[in-house]
């Protein structure tokens, strides 16, 4: 695969900015790598962070030989994003030690329990094993171990298992449009209205904060009906988020917890994106390998309106079982 950026400088930074224990240098080099997909170099300065940070949680875990009784996966200052795209590494882990205990964000526990059942995922304020047969590791670490290539990543991937239900089969296209982050550039609320106007079948809306986001000023552009979510808070109800985006075919969407949560559940979904590097997602090809089933357009040249119609016609070309293989992008 191409690379689009020299990793002896990405490489050459972290290192001389782990010499001064300058964290955000480090993690923006680490960032950096990982966003040209040089994923082992940017999984080591990670796990070189996690070490400057330390643990009160025993010794560092030194990998798939080390035969520990307990492995305590340590919460890190990270967003849910990477969260979902991560956690599908405590499978492989879980083989190789006799307990594996996960430190995660208390609304994500129900969903991670039901699709590791094996692994005991708990909060940070939970009480942990504090003995000489527990060793401690990160989400980083695990990916240094089992997954530090795209073809590892790829075949490590397990989609989350999102809340049984009797419902008839997902149909639809499900439709997220809005972020409360200022800094974004995004598309309109008529760019979206004049998307989905012709769309044939249910929309589904998938979006946070709906009244904020506009949802009724779309359904007035577009001339269609859109079906709002059901009622749950996305920010707090994530197992049922997550059922709700399971209960569509296809999913698209900007840069924002529905991407991250879709990809993580292996619904067919494609992320439209402005052209300036985003930290979660890789710089120059049109997908990531932690999310098999989803695409990324970027702007580039084109008009957001333009961008949306190619988001849309290349969703439709998704198979649900299809696996993508790692491309670089053809809008370079």
């Amino acid at each position: 695969m191409m690379r689009y950026s020299n990793l002896s400088w990405h490489v050459e930074k972290a290192r001389l900015a782990e010499a001064e224990s300058d964290l955000i240098s480090m993690t923006e080099a680490a960032n950096k790598m990982e966003r040209c997909c040089y994923y082992k170099q940017a999984w080591k300065t990670f796990q070189a962070i996690a070490t400057l940070e330390k643990s009160k949680h025993g010794r560092l875990w030194r990998g798939p030989c080390d035969r520990v009784r307990t492995l305590v996966v340590e919460e890190r200052k990270r967003d849910l994003g990477d969260e979902l795209r991560l956690v599908h590494l405590v499978a492989q882990a879980a083989a190789d030690v006799c307990e594996l205990i996960v430190q995660t964000e208390e609304r994500l526990i129900p969903l991670f329990n039901r699709s590791f059942p094996y692994v005991r995922f708990i909060s940070a304020n939970d009480a942990l094993p504090q003995d000489n047969e527990t060793a401690w590791t990160t989400y980083e670490q695990l990916a240094l171990f089992y997954a530090h290539n795209e073809e590892l990543i790829l075949n490590s991937f397990l989609p989350l298992s999102p809340p049984p239900t009797s419902a008839i089969n997902p149909r639809g296209l499900g439709i997220s449009w809005y972020s409360k982050a200022i800094h974004k550039c995004l598309p309109s609320l008529e760019n979206w209205a004049e998307l989905i106007r012709d769309v044939r079948g249910r929309v589904q809306s998938l979006q946070y904060q709906e009244g904020r986001a506009g949802l009724k000023e779309l359904v007035q552009k577009s001339g269609r009906p859109v079906k709002a979510a059901r009622r749950i808070d996305q920010f707090k109800d994530l197992d049922g988020y997550a059922l709700q985006i399971a209960s569509v075919q296809r999913v698209l969407t900007i840069s924002n917890t529905t991407a991250h949560m879709a990809g993580a559940l292996g619904i067919p979904c494609v992320v439209v994106l402005d052209s300036e590097s985003v930290t979660t997602w890789p710089d120059h090809v049109d997908r990531s390998p932690f999310y098999p089933n989803t695409l990324l357009v970027r702007r580039r040249n084109m008009d957001w309106a333009s961008t949306l119609r190619k988001a849309l016609e290349l969703l439709l070309q998704i198979e649900p079982s299809r696996r993508l293989s790692m491309t670089p992008s053809s809008e370079q």
